[in-house]
C-alpha cells in the first residue's frame, strides 16, 4: 500500500478539526487492510472527505453519506478525484432510509450527529440495514460533551452479540482537537453479529 498516495493532502485532526487524527486513519489501514477487499463500507458523514479517500484505499466500495452537497460532498470528490470505487448521496441520515436503496455493507464508519440519540439511530440503521455481521467504527468516542461514548456503551450492554473490540486513534489524555483532552480512546471499532 503507497502510503505517500493514500495520505496525499490528508490532514491531521489538530490541523482541522472536524477530521479524524492521522493516527485514527492509520489504525483503520492497520485493521483492515487485509481483510477489507471484498467488503463494502458505509460512511456516515463524509465531510471533506478526508476519512473517505482512506476507506477507499481498503474496502471494495464506499458508499458515504452527508447532509450537504455544498460544501462537504464537493470537496470529497475533489480530493477523491482518482478514486473510482466511491458513491457519494446527499441524505439527512436521521430521516428515513427507506429510499436509500442502499447495497449491504460489512463495515460502517459512523461519524456523523454526536448527540446520543443520533447514534442510538445510526447504530440502529446500520444494523437493520448492513450485513448480518458487520464492524462498525466510531469517532469520537473519548471526546467530553459528546452522547457518543454512553450511547454505543448503552447498545454494548442492550443488544445482544454487539460488543466493542478495539480502541483505535488517539488515546486517553491526548488532545487531538484544540481544548479538547480525551476522556477515552479518540474511536472504536464494534462487531454486531446476528
Amino acid at each position: 500500500m503507497d502510503k505517500e498516495l493514500i495520505f496525499k493532502d490528508i490532514p491531521d485532526k489538530r490541523e482541522y478539526k472536524e477530521t479524524t487524527s492521522i493516527k485514527f486513519k492509520q489504525d483503520l489501514i492497520d485493521a483492515f487492510m487485509d481483510i477489507g477487499q471484498e467488503y463494502t463500507c458505509l460512511e456516515l458523514g463524509t465531510n471533506h472527505g478526508h476519512t473517505t479517500r482512506i476507506l477507499s484505499f481498503l474496502f471494495k466500495h464506499v458508499v458515504t453519506l452527508d447532509w450537504r452537497e455544498e460544501p462537504n460532498l464537493r470537496m470529497a470528490k475533489e480530493l477523491n478525484h482518482d478514486r473510482t470505487n466511491i458513491t457519494y448521496i446527499e441524505k439527512d441520515v436521521y430521516t428515513s432510509w427507506s429510499d436509500l436503496n442502499l447495497p449491504i455493507f460489512q463495515v460502517a464508519l459512523i461519524d456523523c450527529g454526536h448527540e446520543y440519540n443520533h447514534l442510538i439511530s445510526d447504530i440502529n440503521n446500520c444494523i437493520r440495514y448492513g450485513a448480518d455481521s458487520q464492524y462498525m467504527i466510531f469517532d469520537d468516542y473519548g471526546i467530553p460533551g459528546y452522547g457518543v461514548k454512553q450511547a454505543i456503551n448503552d447498545q454494548i450492554n442492550n443488544i445482544t452479540r454487539f460488543n466493542k473490540i478495539a480502541d483505535i486513534g488517539e488515546q486517553k489524555g491526548d488532545e487531538p482537537r484544540p481544548g479538547k483532552i480525551l476522556l477515552d480512546s479518540e474511536g472504536v471499532i464494534c462487531l454486531y453479529e446476528r
